[in-house]
């Protein structure tokens, strides 16, 4: 499987995940965020659902022995082609080792397993239960065995070679190459000859919306006395790390909020720390301690020479921000790490986090979203952590202060509300057991 992975790893984007360090404007920290509208039982995105899906599609005579790694291939291949239309968003397989294990063969009428099926005969496959986002139109009305079609090659492998660049995009940052080709993809292209195929893509399974109103575990982060929240900011600009590095920037500009919010800077054993007394009510005095890593002390998914410091932001903290590049799945960064058993949120703001850094998160939690929410964008994030993290944050800060009651809804809000849209969602929060007052899970 290792092949595939090769095959399939990609170079750092190096825009489109983040922006220069925009004017201080607004800072969540020093505002007031009282819960607004009415809460309903939207379980992660106030604009979407979360359901799985099924690929169904054959692989081209020519592929030979390079059939089983086809399906998971193919499978990037839709997810560019509904990612573009806005219509889905697949989770990826490219770096899920098993992920060949999971594909299904069909052989004289009946589906068999991989393990049972001869090269030659595999030629039409499913690939079963990819977790998937619908946002707005596309997520009204959803039934169980509704179809949608991708076109995409049947050959995913010589598609640099039989097409150039007449079905890839004229966005000429990403290098064309065949193993960035499926990021690159446009299947309907007029200019796309080359065999494709209507691959169809069934929604095989809805998670229930009618579950109560889902919140962050407040009492797992106040047990303490405590909550520990990092931003590892990355580096956003090629070439030296400055001060005029946009991710340095915006580093700086998240600790001047701190400050103007009421926080004091202390001496911190990695890059910043800021801490500040919260009132918990019921619960007492909070200590809110929020340690800031500059691209300095941790530059990205790519600085293996900063690696301990990547360790120590997950191991001590209770909310855990990134912002920074993706590698589109071929960095094992979120892999590499031992994970605290304790209750954690996650807020990633990389490309196409919910593709592909959810699922080594999850693992790295024990495949257990008991003590782990995580948030993260189904798109390219156009927005740094200012825009994405503090909203959140402060958020989740203030709901501390006022009795606990703001749901993951509300805390999306308002992430929505600074962004500018509803890519951002929760992963993790169906089963979370608080609530004000009580508990879902008695």
């Amino acid at each position: 499987m290792r092949k595939v992975l090769a095959s399939l790893s990609l170079a750092v984007i190096a825009t489109g995940c983040a922006t220069d360090a925009s004017e201080d404007g607004s800072n969540p920290f020093a505002e007031e965020l009282p819960d607004s509208g009415k809460e309903d039982s939207a379980y992660l995105n106030p604009d979407g659902i979360e359901v799985e899906v099924d690929l169904e599609g054959d692989v081209a005579a020519g592929v030979g022995s390079r059939a089983e790694e086809a399906p998971v291939a193919i499978g990037q291949f839709a997810l560019t082609y509904f990612r573009k239309q806005e219509k889905m968003y697949i989770e990826s397989l490219a770096e899920d080792g098993i992920a060949a294990d999971r594909t299904e063969w069909l052989v004289n009428g009946t589906w068999k397993a991989a393990s049972e099926v001869a090269t030659a005969d595999k030629k039409h496959w499913r690939l079963r239960g990819l977790n998937t986002v619908l946002l707005f139109e596309y997520s009204r009305n959803v039934s169980v065995g509704k179809t949608f079609t991708a076109k995409v090659p049947l050959n995913p492998f010589s598609v640099l070679t039989d097409a150039r660049d007449t079905c890839a995009d004229d966005d000429d940052h990403i290098g064309l190459d065949s193993s960035v080709y499926w990021y690159r993809w446009e299947g309907d292209k007029s200019t796309c000859t080359i065999p494709r195929q209507d691959l169809k893509v069934t929604v095989s399974k809805k998670f229930p919306t009618t579950q109560g109103t889902r919140y962050p575990e407040y009492d797992k982060l106040i047990a303490d006395k405590k909550i520990t929240t990092v931003v590892l900011f990355g580096q956003i600009d090629d070439g030296a790390i400055t001060a005029s590095e946009t991710g340095m920037r915006n580093f700086a500009k998240f600790g001047r909020n701190l400050i103007a919010g009421g926080y004091t800077k202390k001496t911190g054993p990695v890059g910043e720390r800021y801490e500040k007394t919260l009132n918990g009510g019921s619960a007492g005095a909070i200590l809110s301690q929020i340690d800031l890593y500059s691209p300095k002390e941790f530059s990205g998914l790519g600085d293996f020479a900063h690696f301990a410091n990547f360790q120590k932001a997950l191991s001590e903290h209770e909310i855990v921000a990134y912002d920074g590049h993706s590698m589109l799945g071929a960095s094992d960064f979120w892999g590499r790490p031992t994970y605290p058993s304790s209750y954690q949120i996650f807020l990633y703001g990389g490309c196409l986090g919910y593709e592909y850094y959810v699922k080594p998160i999850l693992h790295g939690k024990g495949d257990s979203w008991a003590n782990l929410d995580v948030m993260s964008s189904v798109v390219e994030v156009t927005a740094d952590a200012n825009m994405f993290a503090a909203p959140a944050i402060a958020k989740l800060l203030y709901a501390v202060e006022h009795g606990r009651k703001s749901s993951w809804r509300s805390v999306l809000l308002e992430v929505r509300n600074s962004v500018g849209d509803s890519t951002f969602g929760v992963s993790g929060v169906r089963e979370n057991c608080y609530k004000p007052g009580g508990s879902y899970c008695q």
